[in-house]
Formats: structure tokens, sequence, C-alpha cells
């Protein structure tokens, strides 16, 4: 199968201050992939698929810093699923990747997951952070300082439970 290359119009770098987003998002992606004892380079992978849509060899080479070697045999394998396919650019050697399943398909049992992790791991830091609290009141050294640390990561659930709503529903508008 080819495609026209103007189709291939796709700025596969998202502005910088977008970047961290993008960033959090593989790293979301790749941490619910690994309970499931996923490849972690097979799901940086698929989770840079996933969010551009459609990539090269050469652009997923940029965005994940691995070797062309490692992309392609990735690559085979993602191919042989149902959720990837390889488009050529018409007049030229290069290319497209692309996800094609849905987010359900991606992440339906992981943001099961996740959003159960997400939940039991919040009331946990919780807990611990109201006993650190006790700590801190009798001047014990770091309790502050792991309290701080709870609230950080807290403050990254929050963000998460803010977001995934959003990107589902993003989804299903299709974009």
């Amino acid at each position: 199968m080819t495609v026209n290359d103007n189709l291939y119009e796709h700025d596969y770098f998202f502005d910088e201050k977008l970047k961290k987003y993008e960033e959090m998002l593989v790293e979301f992606f790749t941490d619910i992939g690994q309970q499931k004892r996923v490849n972690p380079k097979f799901l940086k992978m698929s989770s840079f698929l996933f969010l551009h849509k459609k990539l090269t060899q050469k652009a997923l080479k940029e965005l994940t810093g691995f070797s062309t070697g490692t992309i392609s045999t990735f690559l085979s394998v993602m191919i042989g699923s149902e959720f990837y396919t390889k488009e050529l650019i018409s007049g030229t050697h290069t290319h497209i990747y692309r996800y094609n399943g849905e987010i359900e398909d991606l992440t339906s049992k992981g943001l099961d997951i996740a959003l159960k992790s997400f939940l039991d791991s919040e009331e946990f830091l919780k807990k611990k952070k109201a006993e650190l609290s006790k700590l801190a009141k009798q001047s014990k050294k770091g309790a502050s300082h792991l309290s701080h640390r709870i609230d950080q990561i807290l403050r990254t659930f929050e963000f998460y439970e803010d977001l995934l709503p959003i990107m589902e529903e993003n989804e299903l508008e299709g974009d």
C-alpha cells in the first residue's frame, strides 16, 4: 500500500512547551504496560505512534533515541499485529507506520489498572502523609521532606486524573 507524500505533512515534534506533557504521557503508558510485563522499548514506540498517529522510522528514532536496528526490529513485530500498519510514501523508499486501533485497544485494561493503582496509591500516600505529619510535629528528621515529596506525587496523580477523561473524550470526538 502506498500513500501520497503530501498527505505526510505531519510535524512529529510538539512545541517545546508541550514536550513535557508528551514525555509524561509516554512515561504513563510505559508504566501501565510494564505492569503487564510488556517490553519498555515496545511500549515507548507504541506510545509515540499512538500520540502522533503516524510516524516514519526516522521520526521514531529521533523521538525514542533508539537505534535504527531496534526500531526496525520492533516495527516488524508491531506490523504483525492487527493494530499497526506500514504504508510506503509514494516516490520514496520511506514508510509511514500507524497505530490504527482505538484508545480502548491500547489502554482500556491499562487505564483500569492505572486508575485502580492511582486510587490505591493515593489512599496509601494520604495515610503515610498523616503519619508523617505526626512525626514532623515530633521534630523527626526528614518527615517534612518526605511529606513534601508525597504532595508532589499526589499532584502528579491529580494531573493524570484530570488528563485521562480529556484524552478519552478527544479520541471519541475524533480529535
